[in-house]
């Protein structure tokens, strides 16, 4: 038997949980679809924080000692407003998988005048997990 769906409250509050639930799977989701469990973000989040998070935020437009890493995966090199002396030599650069790999293992490699005072990340698995943390912080 169909029930027709009744107006007023019971009806908001109907509303309201599935958009509460959206809200909540919404990350779960993101790790889904990128082929990433949510165990997998945490890693690269926990990469991410050991590393990097001492200079970088990951809000948008807080930048600190380093430019924010919000949307940087995919960005033109040397852009943020504020940072053109940053790191000599990021011009023409974009911030891809290779780029940031090898600027993470070796900065210098990439940009010989680079204000990127943190010692590299040797360790590959580490770098990748660094970059897919980046890489899902889409603007």
């Amino acid at each position: 038997m169909n029930m027709p769906l009744q107006s007023g409250i019971g009806n908001t509050e109907r509303k309201g949980g599935v958009l509460l639930g959206a809200i909540l799977l919404s990350p779960l989701l993101l790790a889904i679809l990128s082929g990433h469990t949510a165990a997998d973000m945490a890693e690269n989040r926990t990469a991410f924080n050991n590393h990097c998070r001492m200079c970088h935020s990951i809000k948008p437009g807080d930048n600190r000692l380093g430019p924010t890493m919000h949307g940087i995966f995919g960005a033109q090199a040397g852009r943020v407003a504020g940072y053109g002396g940053y790191s000599g030599g990021l011009s023409g650069l974009v911030w891809d998988e290779v780029t940031l790999d090898r600027f993470i293992a070796d900065p210098a490699s990439i940009s010989p005048n680079t204000n990127m005072i943190y010692p590299p990340v040797k360790d590959p698995v580490e770098r990748k997990k660094i970059i897919n943390f980046l890489a899902s912080l889409k603007s």
